[in-house]
This record gives structure tokens, C-alpha cells and sequence, in this order.
């Protein structure tokens, strides 16, 4: 009955992981180093159809749809939060879109700033690498407004190698696509992603229509040793249970 339920929880967590699985334009897998395939070990779609900015709690942040293989018990401990004049907006006048964060400096006298945190934690193991993948959508008011990524992480750490793909046009209205990729050592506890914009002049605005992020930890040689012999304690443990309960 033990092991019953134990590969039930294992599959509802896959299940449940790809229920609402959404694809990258491109996939990790095909243009960086990556690990595993889809739907990944931690796999965040926003696409802020809520406001996702809210403390922590059993389902994760407002309007994300979780899909990795690990997020239905990691999630738990995420948030997003905002900086400055960073907001969330269910609709933006004069564009065609709906639900989107950013800022908004159209009605402002002087230039502003403002930044958005993502905060993820990890799976608990101590591994060499931790890989990060991001696809996200976005327009501005112009090509000169300053946009900085910042990956931090719980080690105080900073990535040892990125990537950031050149931007592509999704619709006739100014939308871009863009993908980066980062990689920490040694995975961390936890990582967040911060977007900052220093710079949005008066007149100006930037806003976010879309953030997907993947992650996956790469096991040193003996973590995964490791792994395998307590696999194998488990497995003798229950065999023994059995021939008692015989």
C-alpha cells in the first residue's frame, strides 16, 4: 500500500507538472548546454493575467502556471515582488494587449526606475551546476531604454556563464521575443531573477507581456552515487517489511 501511494504521489506530481505545459519558441535543450527535456525539473510560465506579486503560499505565485517535474513542492516558497515604479496592469491604453507588468511613464514629469524579482527555489541536493533558461516578451517605447538582468543567488554567488539571444518581432505592435541563458555554481538554495530598469524616460514606458523560465540541477558524480544507494536502501527496506508482515 506504502509503495502504492508513494507512486502515486510520484506520478500525480509529473501529471500535474505538464497539465498546463507550455512551450518555449525555443527550447533550452536545442541551443544551450541542457540536461533533461521537457516539461524540465522547474518549468514557470507568467503571463500575468493577475497581479503575481504576493507572499508565499501552497500554490505558488498569482497567475503562474507551474509545469516542471519539481514545482508542485517547491512552489510553495516562491514570490515575485516590485521595485520603484514597477506595477502589475490588467490593460495598457493604447496597446493591444492585456495583463502586463512594467513601467508606465507616460503621464510623468521627470525620468523613473523600477525592477521585478523572481524568486525560486531549488531542489535540496547538493549539485555541481544549475542551469537557467528564460524566454520573455516585451515592448517599449524605445530601443534606448536600458534593461538589466540580474541572477543572484542564495550562495552570493554569480552566474560563471551566460547568453542572451538577439530580440524577434512577434506582431506588427512592437512585441519582442528574447531568450538568455545562465549557469550557477554550485546550485544554490534558492536563485532570483531580477529585471531592472534604470532609465524609463517621462513619456516613455516599458512593459513585460510574458516571463517563462526553466531550470534544472546537474548532479556532481557522486550525488548521483549517492542517490543510487539510497534508492537501494529503499528498495531492501521494503522488501523487508514485506517478509515480515509474511
Amino acid at each position: 500500500m506504502n509503495r502504492f501511494l508513494v507512486s502515486a504521489t510520484l506520478a500525480m506530481m509529473i501529471v500535474s507538472g505538464a497539465a498546463f505545459a507550455s512551450s518555449f519558441d525555443w527550447a533550452p535543450e536545442d541551443y544551450q548546454p541542457w540536461s533533461g527535456g521537457f516539461p524540465y525539473q522547474r518549468n514557470i510560465d507568467w503571463q500575468f493575467d493577475v497581479n503575481p506579486v504576493a507572499g508565499p503560499s501552497p500554490s505558488g505565485t498569482p497567475g503562474a502556471h507551474y509545469e516542471g517535474t519539481a514545482d508542485s513542492w517547491l512552489r510553495a516558497s516562491d514570490f515575485v515582488q516590485f521595485g520603484g515604479s514597477m506595477n502589475w496592469y490588467s490593460s495598457v491604453s493604447g496597446l493591444p494587449y492585456s495583463g502586463m507588468v512594467g513601467v508606465d511613464n507616460r503621464s510623468g514629469n521627470v525620468p523613473t526606475s523600477g525592477q521585478i524579482v523572481f524568486h525560486l527555489d531549488n531542489i535540496p541536493v547538493v549539485t555541481a551546476l544549475k542551469h537557467i533558461w528564460i524566454e520573455w516578451d516585451f515592448i517599449s517605447s524605445s530601443e534606448t531604454i536600458p534593461v538589466t538582468f540580474y541572477v543572484g543567488d542564495s550562495e552570493g554567488n554569480l552566474p560563471t556563464a551566460q547568453w542572451a539571444s538577439a530580440t524577434r518581432p512577434l506582431d506588427a505592435n512592437g512585441l519582442l521575443r528574447q531568450n538568455l541563458w545562465y549557469q550557477l555554481e554550485p546550485n544554490p538554495v534558492w536563485e532570483e531573477i531580477v529585471v531592472q530598469l534604470p532609465f524609463v524616460p517621462k513619456a516613455g514606458y516599458f512593459f513585460i507581456d510574458r516571463f517563462h523560465v526553466a531550470t534544472e540541477c546537474i548532479p556532481e558524480p557522486a550525488s548521483a552515487l549517492l542517490a543510487g544507494v539510497g534508492g537501494l536502501g529503499l528498495v531492501w527496506f521494503a522488501r523487508r517489511r514485506r517478509v515480515k508482515a509474511a
